[in-house]
């Protein structure tokens, strides 16, 4: 099974077993350097203390990066970060009036993350534009749930539900 470096970063960063399997992986790749190092006269160590110093300076390295929380915040945001992006690109294609390509964008982000309100308004939004009245209500319904006093989200039902005959 062939990973793209992306998802490969992703199962890294998710699941330990792949972290794991980087730091022995990059453990072991540092400690055959220091080895070849060492016995070609680079570093004046014998041949076991090269291998052990090049195989733990990384993991203890990345051992201490984790223990302070230095990845979580890319953890954390990159999901959120990428839904805005995709945000603003779909409001680009919404003023522009390519429904279709907006509605890519707004997909992504509710794959993503289900409750994204905006990505909700503005998918039901292209919904109705493209003449798909039943997941435009969907969606509108789904956003009202969350923000029911919404006054351009309840004409927005009423179109659509005025098209769709509900």
């Amino acid at each position: 099974m062939r990973l793209s470096l992306r998802k490969w970063g992703y199962k890294f960063s998710r699941e330990r077993k792949w972290a794991v399997f980087w730091y022995l992986m990059t453990g072991t790749l540092c400690g055959l350097t220091c080895l070849v190092l060492s016995r070609t006269g680079f570093l004046p160590w014998d041949d076991v203390a090269a291998f052990l110093l090049g195989f733990f300076v990384p993991i203890v390295t990345y051992s201490f990066k984790e223990l302070m929380g230095w990845y979580e915040y890319p953890r954390r945001y990159s999901d959120y970060a990428v839904s805005e992006r995709y945000l603003e690109l779909s409001l680009e294609y919404i003023e522009q009036e390519r429904w279709e390509d907006a509605l890519q964008y707004l997909e992504k982000i509710l794959y993503a993350m289900p409750d994204h309100q905006r990505a909700l308004y503005y998918a039901a939004m292209c919904k109705e534009k493209l003449g798909n009245h039943e997941e435009a209500s969907q969606y509108i319904k789904e956003y009202l749930r969350k923000r029911p006093s919404d006054v351009e989200a309840l004409e927005l039902q009423k179109r659509v539900g005025a098209a769709s005959g509900i």
